[in-house]
């Protein structure tokens, strides 16, 4: 991955987690509190122009410094996704409002395969979020080798909510304009359109996300459909940053996803966007690769660990700043949300099988088909080699780890019987529910007992035990608990059966011979 030596050479554009973006666009005013939720009016069609290297050598390739259509990202790719560029691929943008040049900007090749074994997958570097540019300039040398075949620069316009993209080709200039849409494959099926059972009941609350409809994905390009996890269950999820060197407006935020979207799927040849979701220095999440918010869909985030786990990636660069208050609650309640759908704990630990030999950024070795052990809210460094989520962000994630509601809450027993989440009891009337969570007590404020939704009943944060007596029908019991810091998590539920009490037979009054009772 990008290094720091880059970071003090530029300034302004750093680290890169793989996969992401850096931001090489001049300032913009921070709309604190902005957001992309708004949504879009229907899918947003982004464009790719591609411009082909010229040779200067056997070892070295540029494109000239010209003028293009306005574009908001930019990489370099090559044909063949297993060879390596040796030396430097240097890329650099004019701003379209300011006219200005940015510093050259290394890009760092992605490694191959993170998206498994692609037919047609290109070589290609991470992307550069450029925001609103309208000339590029590339050189690619240094090396000692050949270079790969192919070479080219993509420059992507991700398009205007309300119009298609306009990244199109100008007559007499070099290069190729390629619309970043494809139609799908005969029986290809759209995540959209496909009927999938819904993912299990988290103990904490869905947090708002702008959809992919919102953001203006276009579908076309995802013609394969979504993949799940094997396994069917999320163990631990993987936090990155795309890296932005500049500040961005939040308005602005449904472009970067865009972009990466259309990167990812035309230049990579990957399914769909890597991360399983994003989330904006607003705290505004967005989804990410398709296949519904609450499934366990497979990502294209963490080489060797994509089967087990999901992503949230944080748009900017955090090497040297870390992620705003905002981002960090973003991450926080997608992680409760994800892993309390599968009972895990996100300030626990978990077992990871790698799926590759390799190297973290710690020096870690991993061999593919071993366990290892994880922290359940884990740093993409914490499993590739990479700097990412950037070094000022890594050290957050302990206040990410600890900032959830009460983790693993569920009900052990009723009136002293042991019963599993979605189980069944039975009472005469008398309710003693014995409830636990993974979380310390003085973490937790209070315990409520709910019937049917509703509190009938409180006990303090330290509590294990809370009773009451029902109403003879059947009812849905649960335990909510509210953190010292004011989350809430509610327990799966289990379905209690009230039987009414026995009403006693009144004994009739025997007749007695020649009397009326009267």
């Amino acid at each position: 991955m990008r290094g720091t030596a880059l970071a003090a050479a530029l300034g302004v554009v750093t680290t890169l987690c793989l996969p992401g973006t850096a931001v090489a666009a001049g300032p913009g005013p921070d709309r604190a509190g902005s957001s992309a939720s708004a949504g879009t009016s229907g899918p947003v069609e982004g464009t790719v122009r591609r411009l082909a290297l010229e040779p200067r050598s056997a070892t070295e390739a540029a494109v000239s410094a010209q003028d293009t259509e306005r574009f908001g990202l930019m990489g370099v790719s090559w044909k063949d996704a297993s060879a390596e560029v040796q030396g430097k691929i240097e890329a650099r943008s004019r701003n379209a409002v300011t006219g200005a040049w940015t510093p050259w900007v290394e890009l760092e090749p992605l490694k191959a395969g993170l998206d498994g074994v692609r037919p047609g997958a290109r070589g290609a570097t991470e992307p550069v979020w450029v925001g609103s540019a309208d000339g590029a300039e590339v050189r690619v040398g240094g090396g000692s080798a050949a270079l790969p075949a192919g070479l080219e620069l993509d420059l992507v316009d991700p398009g205007t909510a309300g119009r298609t993209g306009a990244a199109k080709s100008a007559p007499g200039r070099a290069g190729r304009a390629v619309a970043a849409k494809s139609a799908p494959a005969p029986g290809a099926r759209a995540a959209a359109a496909a009927a999938v059972a819904p993912g299990p009941e988290s103990t904490a609350p869905r947090p708002d996300v702008v959809t992919r409809a919102q953001w203006g994905a276009d579908e076309s390009l995802n013609n394969e459909g979504p993949l799940y996890l094997a396994g069917g269950k999320i163990k631990a999820l993987f936090v990155h940053h795309t890296a932005a060197s500049a500040p961005y407006e939040c308005t602005d935020s449904a472009a970067i996803v865009r972009g990466l979207h259309v990167y990812h799927v035309k230049t990579n040849g990957w399914r769909d966007v890597g991360y399983n979701f994003l989330v904006d220095k607003c705290g505004t999440l967005f989804e990410g690769r398709q296949g519904g918010v609450d499934r366990p869909v497979m990502g294209a985030h963490t080489y060797g660990f994509n089967s087990e786990s999901t992503s949230v990636a944080v748009l900017g660069d955090h090497t040297s700043a870390g992620a705003s208050p905002a981002a960090l609650e973003g991450i926080a309640k997608m992680a409760a949300y994800k892993l309390g759908q599968y009972d895990v704990d996100m300030n626990g630990t978990t077992t990871l099988t790698a799926g590759a030999t390799q190297k973290n950024y710690a020096g870690t070795s991993f061999t593919a088909g071993q366990p290892y052990q994880f922290r359940t809210v884990s740093g993409h460094r914490d499993g590739f080699n990479t700097e990412c989520p950037g070094h000022q962000l890594y050290p957050q994630l302990d206040t990410i780890r600890t900032s959830g509601p009460a983790a693993r809450l569920k009900i052990g027993a009723v009136n002293e019987q042991p019963i599993a989440p979605g189980g069944t009891a039975k009472t005469p009337g008398p309710l003693v529910v014995d409830f636990s969570t993974s979380t310390a007590a003085p973490l937790v404020s209070s315990f409520e007992l709910l019937v049917d939704g509703a509190p009938v009943a409180t006990v303090a944060g330290d509590a294990t035990r809370v009773a009451t007596a029902l109403d003879p029908g059947t009812h849905r019991v649960q335990i909510r608990a509210t953190a010292q810091n004011g989350k809430v998590s509610t327990s799966l539920p289990v379905t209690v059966e009230a039987e009414a009490p026995e009403t006693p037979e009144t004994p009739e009054t025997p007749e007695v011979p020649g009397h009326s009772g009267t």
